[in-house]
């Protein structure tokens, strides 16, 4: 029920009536008028927002960055395959500034493979197992191969054994 003192056509809110309508503050119904996403009337001296279809107008224009995940959501990127994520990569970024962009981490990668010490830390690591089963490893057998190679680093970065 309105109350007696409202003299506003029926169609017609306040700046405070359409904060309360949308559950924000009126600050923001006031931000919304002053950058466009919001129009308004002045009658009776106040600012008079449209009552129909409010709701769509104000939160239809304050979705500004659409395409990008919201607070608390996951990044739709991060749901892709490794093929669907090539394929958004270039169609998004195109091959040469891809091949740019993947340039250090293949530098990197290519560091690492080359790098003696992982010759030194692979002998030790085949010392520790023996005879390995191939894969697939149980649970127990991948926790026995992570401890082996841990121990491996630590001999080969100069740690007592």
């Amino acid at each position: 029920m309105k109350p007696a003192y409202r003299t506003l056509p029926d169609d017609w809110l306040t700046v405070a009536e359409s904060a309360q309508l949308l559950g924000i503050s009126k600050v923001s119904v006031y931000k919304a008028l002053n950058c466009g996403r919001l129009e308004y009337r002045t009658i009776e001296g106040r600012k008079c927002i449209a009552r129909d279809g409010l709701k769509t107008r104000y939160w239809g224009s304050s979705q500004r960055f659409a395409d990008r995940p919201q607070h608390g959501q996951a990044s739709p990127i991060a749901a892709l395959t490794d093929d669907q994520l090539a394929a958004y990569c270039h169609e998004h970024l195109g091959d040469d500034a891809l091949a740019a962009a993947m340039a250090p981490i293949d530098r990197w990668i290519e560091s690492q493979r080359q790098d003696p010490e992982w010759e030194r830390i692979a002998t030790r690591l085949n010392a520790y197992l023996g005879a390995w089963s191939a894969p697939p490893w149980t649970a127990e057998e991948a926790n026995t191969l992570a401890m082996c190679l841990e121990m491996a680093q630590e001999v080969c970065e100069g740690a007592p054994e």
